[in-house]
């Protein structure tokens, strides 16, 4: 008797073990998996930083060629400054290799908010790319989104009073998608500086406030 007991119970261990490593197994195909869409993520997001840099070079190559005294006098004798300034960015981006969506805002201050002598831009300049994967496209993510942007305030002047042009400076925002002609911008006109963007809400106002404050200071001196 004590012989099958023996048996039967070293038999039951036998089916114990089989379904064990029978709930493993899909475990381990899972966290393979896993891993796999880990490193497959990893790598992908890698290249989007790779975008990402490039974006960042290519926005700030574009802000010094519209700081460039050159382009700037050009600029502040145009009629429609901001048209000007929006597609020399774009014209740079374009170059440094940027190939997807672009935004630009363009602010000028009024007269009154500034002395004679001065003019005050802000210009803010959006990009989107999407950026390819090579892992991911087995998971349905053909892409990863990257953007980056750049806030810049601009202010010509003269030794007393700067020259205006008699209409609007071109306050508003440009926009070109991927194919879009420098040249040919789709426009959307803004008057209020509380309709840009936050930053470019925040970049003017803290130059308009420090050009009055100097100015109240030299009139007092």
């Amino acid at each position: 008797m004590t012989r099958v007991v023996l048996h039967l119970r070293q038999h039951a261990g036998w089916h114990a073990g089989r379904e064990e490593r029978g709930t493993i197994a899909p475990l381990v195909v899972m966290s393979a998996l896993l891993l796999l869409a880990v490193l497959a993520f990893a790598v992908d997001q890698g290249i989007a930083c790779a975008v990402k840099v490039r974006q960042e070079n290519a926005l700030d190559a574009a802000r010094d060629a519209c700081m460039a005294p050159s382009f700037a006098l050009v600029a502040k004798n145009e009629g429609n400054p901001g048209h000007v300034v929006a597609c020399r960015f774009v014209q740079v981006l374009r170059e440094e290799g940027v190939e997807g969506s672009v935004s630009v805002w363009f602010y000028e201050a009024p007269r009154e908010d500034v002395p004679p002598s001065r003019r005050i831009w802000g210009i803010g300049v959006q990009v989107q790319e999407a950026s390819p994967t090579i892992f991911s496209q087995g998971f349905g993510i053909a892409s990863l989104p990257v953007a980056s942007k750049r806030v810049v305030v601009a202010e010509p002047f003269a030794d007393e009073v700067t020259w205006r042009p008699d209409i609007d400076s071109g306050n508003g925002r440009y926009e070109w998608d991927a194919a879009g002609t420098v040249e040919a911008p789709t426009f959307f006109g803004f008057v209020e500086l509380s309709e840009f963007p936050d930053e470019v809400q925040d970049a003017v106002s803290t130059a308009v406030s420090a050009v009055t404050s100097g100015q109240k200071r030299k009139e007092r001196a």
